[in-house]
């Protein structure tokens, strides 16, 4: 895969060079040290791009890692001071900022509203002023869609959110699609599988992957909702990284494409490739299903597949490599819990 993406981006450098040697495209990442911005950052730095990654907090020893030759910039993105010195220079920004996850939605929905839309629309302000730059917003490729029809659900099937949060990630959805018709925007919206990988935090009541690989480390149980049958499409948080620097900044107009691997897996096949991987058993313990879990989605990738050459990693080489890191750092003995994602 790596081979294949490297090459478009070369491709797209050598182009530029020939028109304007100096133009270097600079990426601003708004939630540039989580989970998945600081996987597009290290992508975009591997293919010689600009980074500028706005994040509230100061990050870790292994998130600056993978920061290495961004330029960082602390504060909040509702602020309006940090947000233009995050889009300082930016030709495409990407906006992966955290949010509640649809469990806690629901337990405080304007929580959720609070953290996706004041962030956007201001943003969103933003960009009026600054037209050369393009807007990619990862959004959800679970909740959004709800409990379709069929599977696997493409972009133009309908959604149908059970939580807040996919109504929140929907909101935000059409809140792009009309700046960028009224506009003129860039825009382009990823709807994202479950992301997985290395550094996922087990505790944050999402990321199964994470709390399984926890407990093979220290034996606690994992609380799932429901019987295990939940089906997810669960993404490398890396392929999500690759997918997006390979599509490269958004053309004219608004685009939807899911990005995901096609493949579906219960919970239940997600213990047994975290058991095969790590040699240990993983105890699960069931609660009650809740309302605002989805029963089953898989996504389909074929639009994703036309645009790039696309062959995600499978689950076993993904949960591999997770835990490799996980087994190499510090022992954390408290149990982990998460639910049906």
């Amino acid at each position: 895969m790596s081979e294949h993406f490297g090459a478009t981006i070369g491709h797209l450098r050598g182009r530029l060079g020939r028109r304007d040697r100096r133009v270097v495209p600079r990426v601003a990442i708004l939630g540039g040290t989580g989970l998945l911005g600081a996987a597009i950052a290290r992508r975009c730095r591997e293919e010689g791009l600009d980074v500028t990654a706005l994040a509230r907090h100061r990050p870790d020893a292994r998130t600056t890692q993978l920061l290495d030759g961004a330029r960082l910039v602390l504060g909040d993105a509702t602020t309006p001071s940090s947000l233009r010195a995050a889009l300082d220079g930016a030709t495409h920004v990407v906006v992966t900022l955290a949010a509640p996850h649809p469990a806690a939605s629901a337990a405080a929905p304007r929580a959720q509203l609070d953290a996706e839309l004041p962030v956007l629309t201001n943003l969103l302000a933003e960009l009026r002023h600054r037209p050369g730059v393009a807007l990619t917003y990862l959004s959800s490729g679970g909740a959004i869609y709800g409990d379709a029809p069929s599977l696997p659900v493409s972009e133009t099937t309908e959604c149908h959110p059970r939580s807040p949060y996919g109504v929140a990630k929907l909101a935000a959805e059409r809140c792009i699609l009309a700046a960028a018709h009224e506009d003129g925007l860039r825009a382009r919206i990823l709807r994202v599988g479950n992301a997985y990988g290395p550094r996922q935090r087990p505790r944050t009541g999402q990321g199964i992957v994470a709390a399984m690989l926890l407990a093979a480390r220290t034996g606690a149980p994992v609380t799932v909702f429901g019987d295990g049958d939940a089906v997810r499409d669960y993404v490398d948080v890396r392929d999500v990284a690759a997918a997006l620097v390979a599509l490269q900044a958004p053309g004219a107009g608004a685009e939807v494409v899911n990005v995901g691997t096609g493949v579906g897996h219960r919970i239940l096949d997600v213990r047994s490739i975290v058991e095969e991987v790590t040699g240990s058993g993983i105890e699960l313990r069931f609660e009650p299903r809740r309302d605002t879990d989805v029963t089953a989605v898989v996504l389909d990738v074929a639009r994703l597949a036309a645009l790039v050459p696309w062959r995600p990693r499978s689950l076993l080489d993904g949960v591999a490599d997770a835990w490799r890191e996980v087994r190499s750092g510090p022992r954390e003995p408290e149990p982990a819990r998460a639910g049906a994602r």
